[in-house]
């Protein structure tokens, strides 16, 4: 498999985990494909370099137990969306926003 290969790879695989999650969870995925594709392929990056799909909003310490917080979806995102809409890195949103953003 070619570096390539692994690449689109852990990119299919972090696409299908989100969007699982967002449909179990009630939440959308972000409307703007630029910055969906920026997190996922940061999703992605993350998940090859340290074997964890750490949100690429956040610093990985090398401490696991610190570390473990920041995993997709991280502690704070449900608390950010209800504030801000959205998460931090802006993977995930609220579903009315979404909804709203589509009609306009």
């Amino acid at each position: 498999m070619t570096a390539e290969d692994a690449e689109r790879a852990a990119l299919e695989q972090i696409a299908r985990i989100v969007e699982r999650y967002a449909a179990k969870s009630g939440l959308a995925l972000q409307p703007d494909i630029v910055q969906l594709g920026y997190v996922l392929n940061g999703l992605a990056r993350n998940l090859m370099r340290y074997g964890r799909p750490y949100c690429p909003c956040r610093e990985v310490t090398g401490c696991a137990q610190k570390d473990r917080w920041n995993i997709c979806p991280c502690r704070t995102h449900r608390e950010e969306i209800v504030e801000f809409g959205e998460c931090e890195c802006g993977l995930f949103t609220s579903r009315s926003d979404n909804q709203g953003s589509e009609k306009e």
